[in-house]
C-alpha cells in the first residue's frame, strides 16, 4: 500500500511510518522538518520511504506535497491524519470559559481540525484512484466522545476531536453514499506515552501502531458500524 500519515516527526506519527516500513508499505511521511527519526528511516527504507516537507496549517504546503507526490506516486492508497497539538494541561486552574486564549483556541482548530481538511482536500483525489482496499483513518480522542459527564480540561483540544468526528462522519457518509469502496474510521489511540499525551501516558506509541497497521492488512477484524468510531483495538467507542 501507498500510505500518507502526516505528523511523523515523532510518537504514533514516527511509530505508524516504522511500522508501515517494516511490514513492507511504501510510505509518505509528512512533516514540519527533517530530523534524525526521519533521516535514519530513510537510510534504511530509501525505496519504500518518500518524505514531504510539509505544514498542514498552510494550504499551498499542502497542495505543493499533494502534486509531489502524484508525480512519484500517481496514486495514494491510504490516509492517516495524525498530525494534532495539544496546547493546554489538565493542570490549568483557570476560568475554562472566561479566560480562554484566543490564540491557543484559533491555533488548535487550525492544526486539529482545518488541518485535517486542507489534507483531505488535496489528498483524496490521489485516494481516489489508488487501489481496491483504500482507507481514510483520523486520529481522534476518547474525549470526542459527547456524553454528559463533567469535562472541563483541555477545552480548545476536546472541541478540535468533536468537530473532526463529525468531518470524519461526513467524509464516510459521502464515500457511502457514492460507493467510492473507503474504510473510514474515527480512532480513538489510547492513552500514549508521547509529548501530547504525557499526563495521562498508560501504553507505548508502538502498541497503537501495530494494532492500527493490524486493522488496516486485515488481520484485526472491525465490525462495521454507521458512526465509525474505533479505538486502536478495533473496538466501537460508544460502546465502552
Amino acid at each position: 500500500m501507498r500510505v500518507l500519515i502526516t505528523g511523523t516527526m515523532q510518537g504514533l506519527g514516527l511509530e505508524l511510518t516504522k511500522e508501515g516500513l517494516k511490514r513492507g508499505h511504501s510510505i509518505v511521511a509528512a512533516q514540519l522538518k527533517y530530523n534524525d527519526a526521519i533521516n535514519e528511516l530513510l537510510e534504511k527504507y530509501p525505496d519504500n520511504l518518500h518524505v514531504e516537507i510539509m505544514d498542514v496549517t498552510d494550504n499551498g504546503s499542502v497542495t505543493s506535497a499533494a502534486a509531489s507526490v502524484e508525480g512519484r506516486f500517481g496514486a495514494i492508497d491510504g490516509i492517516i491524519n495524525n498530525a494534532a497539538i495539544l496546547l493546554e494541561t489538565k493542570f490549568d486552574t483557570s476560568d475554562q470559559i472566561a479566560d480562554m486564549p484566543l490564540d491557543v483556541f484559533e491555533r488548535t482548530m487550525d492544526v486539529n481540525i482545518t488541518g485535517v481538511v486542507r489534507v483531505c482536500k488535496a489528498f483524496m483525489p490521489l485516494a481516489y484512484k489508488g487501489g481496491d482496499d483504500r482507507f481514510v483513518i483520523n486520529i481522534t480522542s476518547e474525549g470526542a466522545k459527547l456524553h454528559g459527564g463533567g469535562i472541563i480540561i483541555y477545552p480548545a483540544y476536546t472541541v478540535s476531536k468533536y468537530a473532526l468526528n463529525m468531518y470524519t462522519q461526513i467524509l464516510r457518509n459521502y464515500v457511502a453514499e457514492k460507493s467510492l469502496g473507503f474504510r473510514v474510521w474515527m480512532v480513538h489511540p489510547g492513552r500514549m506515552h508521547t509529548v501530547m499525551g504525557a499526563e495521562n501516558a498508560q501504553i507505548q506509541p508502538l502498541e497503537t501502531a501495530e494494532n492500527l497497521w493490524d486493522i488496516i492488512e486485515r488481520k484485526k477484524p472491525v465490525e462495521h458500524h454507521d458512526v465509525p468510531f474505533i479505538n486502536y483495538k478495533g473496538e466501537y467507542m460508544l460502546d465502552l
